[in-house]
């Protein structure tokens, strides 16, 4: 068995828990130090004539004897902050819940300590395939029970030389446990998309290289012009930034420089010569830090972190665990087959984007007017004119200037900065090819080509449907709508009902947690009214709302001919394709769907939801039969929805279920949007457990039990309790502990808990039973007071 291989086995430990093995043709090993549940060395991968670290562990079944351990990584973490590291093994222990099926006993306090622990190294998880629980206890009863002990994890200077890595989980035949083996292909990497680095604006030059190409004249519409002489400075800004160099390097290679020249001043520090070459020195390593900083930053999406904080360290890594989390190298399909060539899975990803957003478009005669007397609001004459009013360059200008730099861009590479930076002299141009659009109505297909980016919503996600499809459309396409976003945001509130608070200004997201809670108090109590709530899941929401009920709906709140035909345009013109390990793929026409993206979604979704909002209203009042939740009837309360996010509340009773549950279907057939029964939850209040079956019966939904997560917040029927406060608690304290936090400099630190801390934190501070005379969640005082005096 593996003849010729090098063999290591901690003798000293106890039971010789870990055993190393190599083959000496391809790396050399050193064993640094060892421990009773590590082996810690360093290895000189042959192939790369580099040298990385190597730490295999092996957990004791205990927590407090892990701690040991925990505090070993933590001080080996120490020593190899500037080289690649990465640290595998059994762990004997998970990080949460979702990582045990099977009875378990109590896991939080061990998984705080590891969590804590990750935290305190800066570990990142690697991507995982396979088999999900690495371990098994081998029962055949009911006592049988999986976990998953055992992982791979790496530094972020181990993803800056291999951003491919990944490992798989390959299945245990006769073991309890389940072989990883690591992987770094790099064989199938093809050459990126161009996207322009917005540093490339602050180089001599960029303006004239943009002023060479703009003045030429181009036969043809502003807007085809625009299209052409953008595609003519792709090589252009290649070739800078090749010219650039990488810019990490550079920065090396600056602050090596000034090292020298400062060293050489210390011998000699009245030298002229020596004091002008450290000047230049600063120059020229100030100028290169800029550079980085500027790149890593559009690159990293930070939001939350001013340009002002001079660590790197912390770009690096965030850049490095987004595309750790966005590779994809093998995924399943839905008839239980692993694909892992990359060809194969390329294709499954674009056959389920096409299923989803392409096909045949709808093309049926959808009235809405008949709902018109249950509306809020109709525009008025006045309201529509305002809304086609015509288009100024000052629109335009504030609309391309209000678009974030560091936004992902569309297939055609440019971000805002880059508009920006050159709007002295495309300014002009741009302006007159956007005016196009208003005037005719109508877009290039190039303007409108959408770049589906792939957003993992679970950690190491199996299936396609486990990705978030992010649409990122064109800064053009983005400045457009814009625009009438603008324009349809002054007239929000007048249509949309009060019992919705998403994208409507004035209105919070905390209203309607303030709202839900109150009328969920009591739930847990026999003595009340029976009542329910139904948590409706709207199934791939925003992806399959169907354009003609969209202009259906536009056309029942009285929108004017003209503005439908310019949203009409915007949606249903897109052509996508979808990024797959950082470049493009596939090809297909949208057939139906709003993007998740384009800027104007969440305002044609929030009109969409109203509809339904009348379908429902106009059943109560025409059907009869319906009964109201407890306190609901005075205002006529039966609905509360945040985007796709929609509860229900009613009496618990057969006849105010089936309606909505008719209504629900009609919604589902006027506008494609249709409930997730395996996600939807019917939830009942104690006194109305006598009707559960038959209500359950009725919607074939699941029965869901509080407390309820709505809108990111625990829903519960009685008094907050510290359980309830967990969730958030360890948030904010990841957020502290983590690298963001030990990263960043006082300032910076300061902008995390400003921007992220707080609104963490913020939502659960709302009140509790008004009318039950108890005391409020948080108190007065506390919720008041300004941070300075320990308040909120």
């Amino acid at each position: 068995m593996l003849p010729h291989w090098l063999f290591y086995v901690d003798h000293g430990g106890p039971g010789n828990r870990v055993w190393l093995a190599w083959d000496p043709n391809f790396v050399d090993v050193t064993v640094v130090e060892t421990g009773a549940q590590f082996i810690h060395c360093s290895v000189f991968i042959r192939s790369f004539h580099s040298s990385v670290f190597i730490t295999v562990v092996y957990g004791v079944n205990d927590v407090i004897g892990r701690r040991e351990l925990w505090m070993e990584l933590a001080r080996i973490s120490t020593v190899v902050t500037d080289s690649p590291w990465l640290v595998g093994g059994d762990f004997n222990t998970v990080l949460d819940s979702s990582e045990v099926c099977g009875l378990s006993g109590d896991i939080r306090g061990a998984a705080d300590e590891f969590r804590g622990c990750l935290q305190d190294t800066g570990l990142i998880h690697v991507p995982m395939h396979g088999e999900r629980f690495t371990w098994h206890n081998c029962s055949r009863d009911a006592r049988s029970l999986w976990k998953r002990l055992d992982r791979l994890l790496v530094n972020d200077r181990w993803l800056e030389n291999w951003p491919d890595t990944t490992y798989v989980s390959l299945g245990a035949r006769t073991s309890d446990h389940s072989p990883l083996v690591l992987r770094g292909d790099t064989s199938n990497r093809v050459a990126g998309m161009f996207r322009f680095d917005n540093y490339l604006a602050r180089s001599t030059e960029f303006i004239p290289a943009v002023r060479r190409v703009w003045r030429h004249h181009i036969v043809g519409s502003a807007m085809y012009a625009v299209t052409r002489k953008l595609k003519a400075l792709k090589p252009i800004f290649r070739a800078q930034r090749q010219r650039k160099g990488d810019l990490s390097t550079n920065v090396s290679l600056a602050r090596g420089f000034l090292d020298s020249a400062q060293t050489m001043l210390a011998a000699d520090r009245h030298c002229p010569t020596l004091l002008h070459l450290e000047f230049c020195c600063k120059l020229v390593y100030r100028l290169a830090s800029r550079l980085e900083q500027k790149m890593l930053h559009q690159r990293a999406k930070m939001a939350w972190l001013k340009d002002g904080d001079q660590c790197s360290r912390i770009f690096f890594r965030k850049v490095a665990k987004r595309r750790a989390s966005k590779r994809v190298f093998q995924i399943n399909t839905t008839d239980g087959r692993t694909l892992t060539s990359q060809p194969e899975v390329i294709d499954e990803f674009i056959h389920y984007y096409e299923e989803l957003l392409g096909g045949t478009t709808r093309d049926s005669l959808i009235d809405l007017r008949y709902l018109r007397p249950w509306a809020r609001h109709i525009l008025t004459v006045d309201e529509a004119e305002d809304l086609i009013a015509p288009v100024s360059s000052a629109e335009i200008r504030q609309a391309i200037f209000d678009i974030d730099e560091t936004k992902a861009p569309g297939p055609d590479g440019y971000s805002a900065g880059f508009y920006k930076a050159a709007w002295p002299v495309i300014g002009g141009e741009v302006t007159q090819a956007i005016l196009d659009f208003f005037r005719t109505g109508r877009l290039l297909k190039q303007i409108n080509a959408t770049l589906i980016s792939l957003i993992p919503k679970v950690n190491n996600p199996a299936v396609v449907a486990e990705f978030r499809p992010i649409s990122c459309c064109n800064v053009l396409y983005k400045a457009i709508t814009k625009i009438l976003v603008q324009r349809m945001r002054s007239i929000l509130d007048t249509l949309i009902s009060p019992s919705q608070n998403a994208f409507v200004p004035g209105r919070s997201i905390g209203d309607n947690v303030l709202l839900a809670q109150e009328l969920f108090c009591g739930y847990n109590q026999r003595n009340l009214p029976p009542r329910c709530a139904l948590k409706v899941d709207l199934r791939k929401a925003y992806d399959t709302v169907e354009w003609d009920f969209l202009k259906a709906a536009l056309t029942l709140f009285g929108f004017p001919e003209q503005f439908i035909q310019w949203i009409a345009e915007c949606v249903t013109t897109p052509s996508y394709s979808v990024c797959i390990n950082g470049a493009p793929h596939g090809f297909f026409r949208g057939a139906r769907g709003l993007r998740q993206g384009d800027p104007m979604s969440p305002f044609l979704f929030v009109l969409v939801m109203e509809v339904l909002t009348l379908i429902l209203r106009q059943r109560i009042e025409q059907n009869g039969g319906f009964s109201y939740h407890w306190r609901c009837e005075a205002v006529q309360l039966f609905q509360l929805s945040f985007a796709d996010d929609l509860l229900l509340f009613s009496k618990a009773e057969p006849n105010s279920i089936q309606l909505f549950k008719d209504g629900l279907m009609d919604f589902a057939e006027l506008s494609g949007l249709q409930a997730n029964l395996q996600k939807s939850h019917l939830i009942l209040s104690r006194s109305a457990a006598a009707s559960r079956d038959s209500l359950l019966a009725i919607l074939d939904f699941q029965e869901g039990h509080l407390p309820l997560r709505y809108l990111g917040l625990p829903l519960l029927a009685s008094r907050l309790s510290i359980s309830d406060c967990q969730p958030i608690l360890r948030k904010i304290e990841a957020r502290i502990k983590g690298w963001e936090g030990v990263m960043l400099s006082f300032a910076g630190r300061v902008q995390l808990i400003k921007s992220v801390l707080s609104a963490l934190q913020g939502m659960l501070r709302y009140l509790g039973n008004r009318y039950a005379g108890r005391s409020m969640k948080v108190d007065w005082e506390s919720g008041t007071s300004i941070p300075l005096i320990r308040g909120l």
